[in-house]
């Protein structure tokens, strides 16, 4: 097993110490794993007022830990994970040890550096993370008319953390996957994915004024945490293949363990939308994300997606754009 320790408040640190830990070298910010290690690269994202983010896409091949300690330093992450779990997934906060047997997990979670913490994952794990690093001096800046802290000590206090994230909703899934589908050949791909972290950003601190309100007004969302881990699973089984068909409800209920009334009536709660029209929204915005790499026919897409007719292919996203696929 390796372990990594993320002792710095800045990422370019944290990257060099992966570097040199691996024996391999950053390319143009970019760190590729060696395949002794996995497959996959972990980037440093410069952003706008000092903000950093972490991008990673890893299927690992060995076991790894990841520990921090923690510091006087006070900065929060703000973590997006999208994770197909090869093995249950070890967590150990503040010296309490949780244990995830989730299959997927895909949400939003938020850590402090005024806590330890450490998570363990086994190999053949994939997992596709965004961690924007959130110093003082910012959250203060920016959060001042909540009392700096304050919302963010409310998220928490929900157990909104690595071992139990908030769901993606339908926005998170789009922009995130969209840092994701863009290739990095693209001449616009640094310009799109700091677009993308920004609005990720954005969208959860807008949730998370909402949210503070309905606190405020006595307002909260009542679901059990076993329950929302078997959403976060349905949800990525819906994103995973949309070339295939998506299950239908009764497998998806069976799934969960849900009857099928209290699927569609959890699902809608999280994600603001029903199951099989969140499947295609996200499917047609991975035909945007397509289309816009400029690498692949309408036809060709169609096909990637699932569609035998090209009719029906036009006319779904012509409902969700309002122009047709060739105008793109």
């Amino acid at each position: 097993m390796l372990e990594l320790f993320l002792k710095n408040k800045n990422y370019n640190d944290f990257l060099k110490t992966v570097s040199e830990k691996l024996f391999v070298e950053i390319k143009k910010g970019i760190l590729f794993f060696p395949p002794s290690f996995g497959e996959g690269y972990m980037q440093v994202v410069e952003l706008p007022n000092g903000l950093q983010c972490m991008v990673s896409d890893i299927h690992y091949h060995i076991d790894v830990i990841y520990k921090r300690v923690k510091s006087t330093d006070e900065f929060c992450i703000l973590h997006f994970n999208d994770v197909e779990l090869s093995s249950s997934i070890h967590f150990v906060n503040n010296g309490m040890k949780l244990e995830d047997k989730s299959e997927r997990r895909a949400g939003i979670a938020l850590t402090s550096s005024s806590s330890d913490f450490s998570f363990a994952v086994k190999e053949g794990t994939k997992a596709r993370s965004l961690n924007i690093l959130l110093p003082k001096e910012w959250l203060m800046a920016n959060l001042k008319e909540f009392d700096g802290l304050h919302p963010l000590s409310s998220y928490t206090s929900f157990a909104n953390t690595l071992t139990h994230p908030e769901p993606f909703d339908a926005q998170n899934r789009i922009l995130f996957d969209e840092i994701f589908y863009t290739g990095k050949d693209h001449p616009l791909h640094e310009m799109k994915m700091k677009n993308r972290i920004l609005l990720l950003l954005e969208h959860f601190l807008s949730r998370l004024y909402r949210n503070t309100k309905k606190v405020q007004e006595g307002v909260q969302r009542k679901m059990k945490a076993s329950d929302l881990s078997k959403l976060m699973e349905i949800e990525s089984l819906l994103v995973k293949d949309f070339s295939q068909p998506p299950p239908t409800i009764v497998n998806l209920a069976e799934r969960t363990g849900m009857s099928v009334s209290k699927l569609k009536t959890a699902f809608k709660k999280v994600y603001g939308t029903g199951v099989y029209e969140y499947y295609q929204k996200n499917r047609m915005q991975k035909a945007r994300s397509l289309l816009l790499t400029g690498q692949y026919t309408v036809k060709e897409v169609g096909l990637q997606l699932g569609y035998t007719n090209l009719s029906n292919f036009s006319l779904a996203f012509r409902k969700e754009f309002g122009l047709l696929p060739s105008q793109v």
